[in-house]
């Protein structure tokens, strides 16, 4: 059974990320409608904090292979998109450079598991 703090770091962690991305996109839908009020960074900063807290107190960590290598695999394809979006001016090296876009999230993770 989690202790307190694990509780209360993992909720303040996940409420201040989806608080972030919602105001942001929200921000994004209608320019400063949000960013006139406050700052959406705040979150952002207190996701950091909770996250950091949370890594601290919790006492087992269970590993997800297959969570992990599909996180790598969407943020590829999300970097292999942009890159042959924005990469128009690359001329030929544009196949080369969405290639290695794609594979950089599979290189980081294969560094971070050894």
């Amino acid at each position: 059974m989690p202790n307190f703090q694990t509780t209360i770091s993992r909720t303040g962690f996940y409420v201040s990320l989806i608080s972030y991305v919602v105001f942001w996109v929200l921000d994004i839908l209608k320019s400063g409608f949000v960013a006139r009020t406050f700052s959406v960074h705040i979150f952002l900063f207190s996701a950091i904090v909770f996250g950091i807290w949370w890594a601290i107190v919790v006492k087992e960590y269970t590993e997800r292979p297959w969570l992990e290598m599909l996180f790598a695999l969407v943020l590829g394809i999300l970097l292999s998109v942009l890159t042959w979006i924005f990469g128009e001016g690359l001329g030929m090296f544009r196949f080369l450079i969405v290639i290695i876009a794609f594979l950089i999230p599979l290189l980081f993770l294969r560094l971070l598991r050894d």
